[in-house]
């Protein structure tokens, strides 16, 4: 340390070489015994300038040449760790001046080198935006003076916007987090996650703070800027047309040409995949073949064109016209593909082709019943045209239908194009069997032979479209997400217009689901700006919108979206009937809507291409119920109930069917619990989980947008309730929910079982620490013969080096000879070892760091250590779904965030409930922070006397009061046990 501190004098004086000198200000940061020599040079510095300064320029004050030197050095090359320490204590040696230097917005150069606008008023003076070739400059230096006046001035704004200029968004973080909530901090965070390549983010942000300052013009521009980089083009636009509104200097002219390139950029697209399209279509029709430009901008649909130019071909001479594309386009994709196919062409008799071709023509165009489309195929087979065949099979809407002969055909080929089709094929019949994840496996292991190399882009971005569609079925948000934007990649990049136009509005949804109504209202209010001429395609984005709005309780917003989609004429889709059922018991209900959900579901019902999945049937059949309770009870009571019937049998491989059954359950609560029934609306919190009515003791919970129900059974048998609408916002935390008169009916309960159901479920804090209480998830299981003793404990994980986790103390059992116990350390502990050691264990302990990746998996998850294949290290709630653990273990979840679960309105996803729901019969976890010095001495103890007969929830409510008293320690009141 002594060497350290004596290497300042001469780091300051600028005498250390440049590797040095780096290699100090490393270690300089943590040298916490040189701070007072610091402040000692860095005091004679500012003695000097004041001398100077008093000094006046005729009496000149001689500087000592080392401080000069030290001056020069130290401006230049402090680390700007040290700026924000040593600015508090210049404080007190330095008046306050203005913020508005032009060094400190770097104002003395021509350009701006941040896109995002700020709102500092000395940061937001306007120069034209330049763009490093580089990729980006390292952070510059802030001055220290600059910084203390900042400082003095109590500016942190100020002093986030300087760092951010610079581009130092870590140190603009920190003081961001200092500022109390407004629209202003807003656009400013939204431009920090610009910086830092996030523009979900800052778009999430930008909208805030225009809910509350409408006009905020940098939010504004920044959300033009976010939605510029998630490419949605004509949003931005218009964002930026609302900027170049306010006439600001500079701004304004900026934004204009902004708004205007972006439209022309996307309408040089979209006319140049029309134009394509257009010539695709003639040349099927017989017309010119398509130019070798136009294969290379448009290779996948210059490839549906040929196979479709080949089918419709009625002579030699045109199958030979179309070689030089097949030649360019096998050059795309590899192999000889294509010329095999032609030369298959050439040899086929035309005199007996000719009709069919022509036939085929006219099932292109729309213009064939569905009897004589049958009785093409019929013919096509009858005369063994397979290539005109495969192609007529596509035009037959249910998947299911020639399934295995459709296969066989594509197979025949040879042609990937197609075997990658068959697959396509296939995973939508398993879809419409409601086999949702026999889909999902067919997809993810068709989707293998889609390399970086681009070959078969068109058919690899529809089979990663469906992917996310059965993701989205299986109410996976987070992997249906990442799915969709790869296709949108790849359609972006093959310039497929319409996939992309579709792409955005099924992310749309895929954002809906996943509850960034932000990101949702962003793609569906794109999609509709794209196509202004079609109304009948804004029916899925004006329903979406809706049910955007609606979830954040703007119940006239809502109503406004449905209005505009049903000027188009259209009957209401499946989506669109939804929000007319949720908006049935608002203040934004229509007498029309009886009429318009009648005739929609009607329609709905009488089209099968509409029905996407099995359960959309127990689906259509709630919302006819959720809306009809609203009207007449007893109806819509007996529709909610045919629901919970017809999903029953399709509960385990549909989740629009589970859905079906848990929003029936939801109407009937509330309409319970708002008529005061709460004997009834007991019996349904019971009867949904498969639970005997609760005696005493139990308190039902649910939530369901601005309403909420809740009944409570206390020692005595005594039933009492509460049932409000006030909600104004989402659900975020739950403490407060519960009435006081609730809590205290609850006091004389030796423990309190609660059945939450979503989205409280797995919330903490929702009854107070001092009293027993659980979440009841599942009945308890069946009576059998004891298992014996087999405790499994992971610890001391091999964490992934690239995660950067601290290593956990080292686990050691209480009782070295205890021969009921195993162990999993190391890099043994893999999450496939993990799972399988888990089968038969009574008692699972996992010791490991928790991670919240809202990228990686809904939930949290736990770090285990990497696989040897492939390297997997998570283990999530997903992982554990589907397992059974016949030991019926106690389980601990000894990590960060065990608890943390991502809250749905079907349902809860985090590791408890996946456990309960895998046969454990209860878990401990937390969903916040642990300390890892304080682990095990609290958990051991609760482990203990559970294995010694004493109820959990006991247990776990004495442990958390002694722990209070003696350490304080708050983190156990986030403790919660799922039984």
């Amino acid at each position: 340390m002594n060497e350290l501190c004596d290497t300042l004098e001469t780091f300051i004086d600028g005498e250390l070489a440049p590797v040095d000198a780096e290699n100090f200000r490393h270690h300089l940061t943590r040298c916490h015994a040189c701070e007072a020599r610091m402040k000692e040079l860095l005091a004679l510095e500012l003695i000097a300038d004041d001398a100077l300064h008093a000094s006046g320029d005729t009496l000149p004050f001689v500087r000592p040449p080392s401080l000069l030197k030290r001056r020069r050095t130290w401006m230049m090359v402090v680390p700007l760790a040290l700026a924000a320490g040593l600015a508090a204590w210049v404080l007190v040696t330095r008046p306050a001046s203005s913020t508005d230097s032009s060094e400190l917005w770097l104002g003395q150069t021509p350009g701006r080198t941040l896109e995002a606008r700020l709102t500092h008023p000395g940061a937001d003076r306007h120069r034209p935006y330049e763009v490093m070739r580089s990729g980006g400059d390292k952070p510059r230096a802030l001055s220290l003076r600059e910084l203390a006046k900042l400082e003095e001035a109590g500016d942190e704004r100020g002093i986030a916007s300087a760092y951010l200029l610079r581009g130092d968004p870590a140190q603009a973080g920190a003081f961001l987090d200092k500022l109390d909530a407004s629209p202003d901090l807003d656009s400013d965070r939204a431009a920090l996650a610009l910086q830092r390549g996030a523009p979900e983010e800052a778009l999430a942000l930008a909208d805030r703070a225009l809910k509350q300052r409408p006009e905020h013009v940098q939010a504004l521009w920044n959300r033009g800027l976010a939605l510029k980089a998630l490419g949605l083009s004509l949003q931005a636009a218009e964002a930026f047309d609302r900027v170049a509104a306010k006439k600001e200097p500079g701004w304004s002219d900026e934004a204009a040409q902004r708004a205007t390139e972006l439209r022309r950029q996307e309408e040089e697209q979209r006319k140049g995949w029309k134009g394509a399209k257009q010539r695709c279509d003639d040349m099927v029709l017989g017309g010119g073949v398509l130019s070798p430009a136009e294969v290379e901008r448009y290779p996948g649909l210059s490839r549906l064109c040929f196979y479709d130019a080949l089918r419709t071909a009625t002579l030699a001479e045109r199958v030979e016209s179309l070689r030089p594309l097949a030649v360019q386009l096998d050059r795309v994709d590899g192999g000889t593909h294509l010329e095999d196919a032609l030369r298959r062409a050439a040899r086929v008799d035309f005199e007996a082709r000719a009709p069919l071709a022509k036939e085929y023509v006219r099932l292109t165009r729309g213009e064939l019943a569905p009897a004589a489309r049958d009785t093409l195929i019929a013919k096509l087979r009858e005369a063994r045209q397979e290539d005109i065949l495969l192609g007529a099979l596509l035009f037959v809407s249910d998947p299911r239908q020639h399934e295995e002969e459709y296969r066989a055909l594509a197979l025949a080929t040879k042609d990937p194009w197609f075997a990658l089709l068959a697959e396509e094929r296939q995973a939508k019949a398993d879809l419409q069997r409601g086999q949702a994840p026999r889909a999902l496996t067919r997809l993810t292991v068709a989707l293998r032979t889609c390399d970086s190399e681009q070959r078969f882009s068109y058919r690899c971005l529809e089979l990663l479209r469906n992917l996310s569609l059965v993701e989205r079925q299986l109410h996976r948000p987070v992997e249906a997400r990442t799915h969709g934007l790869a296709a949108l990649a790849r359609a972006r990049g093959g310039r497929e217009w319409s996939k992309e136009f579709r792409l955005i509005q099924e992310l749309g949804q895929v954002a809906i689901f996943h509850g960034d109504l932000s990101l949702a209202r962003a793609y569906m209010e794109e999609a509709i700006l794209r196509t202004p001429e079609r109304c009948e395609d804004h029916e899925l984005p004006y329903a979406n919108l809706a049910l955007a709005y609606y979830r954040t309780f703007d119940f006239a917003g809502a109503r406004e979206q449905l209005d505009r989609a049903a000027k188009c004429g259209r009957p209401p889709s499946l989506a669109r009937a939804f929000v007319i059922a949720d908006l049935a018991h608002t203040h934004a209900r229509s007498d029309m809507d009886a009429d318009l959900l009648t005739r929609g579901l009607a329609a709905i019902r009488t089209t099968p291409a509409s029905l996407e999945a099995a359960g959309d049937g127990p689906m259509l059949r709630h919302i006819e119920g959720r809306f009809f309770v609203e009207q007449d009870r007893r109806r819509g009571q007996a529709l909610l109930r045919q629901a919970i019937t017809e999903a029953a049998p399709l509960l385990a491989s549909d989740v629009t069917a589970r859905k079906a059954r848990v929003y029936s359950y939801t109407s009937l609560i509330l309409d319970a619990a708002h008529h005061g029934e709460l004997e009834k609306a007991l019996a349904l919190f019971a009867e949904e989980r498969s639970l005997a009515l609760p005696e005493r003791c139990a308190l039902g919970v649910t939530v369901d947008d601005e309403r909420t129900a809740l009944v409570a059974r206390d020692a005595s048998g005594r039933l009492l309730g509460h049932y409000d609408a006030d909600r104004r916002q989402r659900l975020e935390g739950v403490e407060g929910l519960v009435p006081a008169k609730l809590v205290d009916a609850l006091r004389d309960c030796p423990s309190v079982d609660v059945l939450a159901r979503p989205p409280v479920l797995g919330k903490p804090g929702l009854l107070p620490p001092d009293l027993a209480w659980t979440y009841r998830v599942a009945p308890p299981p069946p009576a059998s013969s004891p298992h014996a003793q087999r405790r499994l404990v992971v610890a001391d994980v091999n964490a992934p080096a690239e995660l950067r986790l601290p290593s956990l103390r080292a686990w050691s059992p209480p009782d070295a000879e205890d021969s009921s116990l195993s162990t999993l350390k190391g890099a043994s502990a893999t999450p496939t070892q993990v799972l399988r050691a888990m089968h038969e264990a009574t008692e699972v302990q996992i010791h490991a760091h928790g991670v919240v990746d809202p990228h990686v998996a809904d939930g949290s998850l736990l770090v285990l250590s990497p696989e040897e294949q492939g390297g997997r290290y998570a283990l999530t709630a997903a992982d554990v779904q589907g397992q059974r653990l016949l030991g019926r273990p106690v389980v601990l979840l000894a990590a960060c965030h065990a608890a943390h679960s991502t809250t749905y309105f079907h349902e809860t996803f985090g590791l408890p409930v996946a456990f309960v729901e895998a046969g454990a019969r209860a878990v401990l976890a937390a969903t916040q922070e642990i300390p890892d010095t304080e682990a095990s001495a609290f958990f051991e103890p609760v482990l203990e006397r559970i294995r010694a007969g004493i109820p959990a929830a006991l247990v776990l409510r004495d442990a958390r009061q002694d722990w209070l008293r003696s350490r304080g320690s708050a983190w156990v009141r986030q403790v919660l046990l799922f039984e």
